[in-house]
């Protein structure tokens, strides 16, 4: 009777294990949307403003000139979450659009997702993307005592785990011939750092480890 219970007690745990199995193995490979990875650049470079949002700076009534033809379009800067940027009916946010945001002029059940072009552009060209990159640098430059003790931090901060030994020694590689280059190109030594530590940073941010979740 007991080995009878406890081949009934294992069957029934190895049924659970099977069905967790079942579900949860065939998760799909996703990107992140476009507020999780706005909050994202702002959270790793430590620029996040974890604040409620409140009013948006709009101009004093008394000059508002809108008309059907200069209507009013404005987008302000803002360090808080996604969540509280401002919408408007008839444009949408240029970062949001660029990463398939919901269109607020329209009720969306689903999005798609695109890749582009324009989207790698970002992470080269943008510059939010490049303020965040500079402030993850200063972040490294700060946390780490030395180049390798930083790309570890990077890595952690940006992957959620260990650089491989490999990853190491080519970011260190790349490290040296980016500083090469600086000093080439005459750059004072006291920016060789922060423009070094940069070109890496955006190298993290906008690699599809960071863009997707697996």
């Amino acid at each position: 009777m007991g080995r009878r219970i406890a081949s009934s007690a294992s069957s029934s745990s190895l049924n659970t294990d099977s069905l967790i199995t079942e579900y949860f193995s065939p998760f799909p490979r996703c990107r992140l949307d476009a507020e999780q990875l706005r909050d994202a650049l702002l959270a790793i470079s430590g620029e996040l403003d974890p604040t409620p949002g409140g009013a948006h700076p709009f101009p004093p009534e008394h000059t508002w000139a809108f008309t059907q033809h200069a209507p009013f379009d404005t987008v302000y800067e803002s360090r808080k979450r996604s969540v509280y940027l401002m919408q408007q009916r008839i444009k949408k946010h240029p970062f949001l659009a660029l990463f398939d945001g919901a269109d607020p002029n329209a009720s969306t059940g689903e999005r798609g997702v695109t890749t582009t072009p324009l989207q790698a552009l970002f992470a080269m060209n943008d510059k939010f993307a490049h303020d965040q990159a500079a402030a993850f640098a200063r972040r490294l430059l700060r946390e780490g005592a030395d180049d390798r003790a930083r790309l570890e931090r990077g890595y952690q901060l940006a992957f959620a785990r260990r650089a491989r030994p490999d990853e190491l020694r080519e970011s260190l590689a790349c490290l040296e011939a980016i500083r090469t280059q600086l000093r080439t190109n005459g750059i004072p030594a006291e920016e060789q750092a922060l423009q070094a530590w940069s070109v890496v940073a955006r190298a993290l941010l906008g690699s599809n480890e960071f863009l997707f979740i697996d």
